[in-house]
């Protein structure tokens, strides 16, 4: 496999995607297995992890459009913009 085509797909929005879809299953198993007390707080880890989700592969989906395929563009945007995120996260 081309290494180029490999780093189009794993970028840092791709990744954010991955964070939410962590937090999907996270919720669920506590969901199902939980105490009471879990079972009531973690479907909202549910859902903003699907809202993360959504998120990352529609802006990645973007990026990859505007920049044309282009590696070095699509890792550079998402990198300012993971960053930005961060960066609004911690001020917070």
């Amino acid at each position: 496999m081309n290494i180029e085509k490999l780093l189009i797909w794993i970028t840092p929005l791709t990744l954010g995607a991955l964070l939410g879809m962590y937090e999907i299953l996270h919720g669920t198993f506590y969901v199902l297995y939980g105490t009471p007390d879990q079972k009531r707080d973690y479907p909202l880890e549910i859902v903003l992890g699907l809202l993360i989700m959504a998120a990352c592969l529609v802006g990645h989906w973007l990026i990859r459009r505007i920049s044309h395929s282009n590696t070095r563009t699509i890792w550079i945007t998402e990198s300012i913009l993971v960053g930005f995120v961060i960066y609004g996260f911690y001020r917070s």
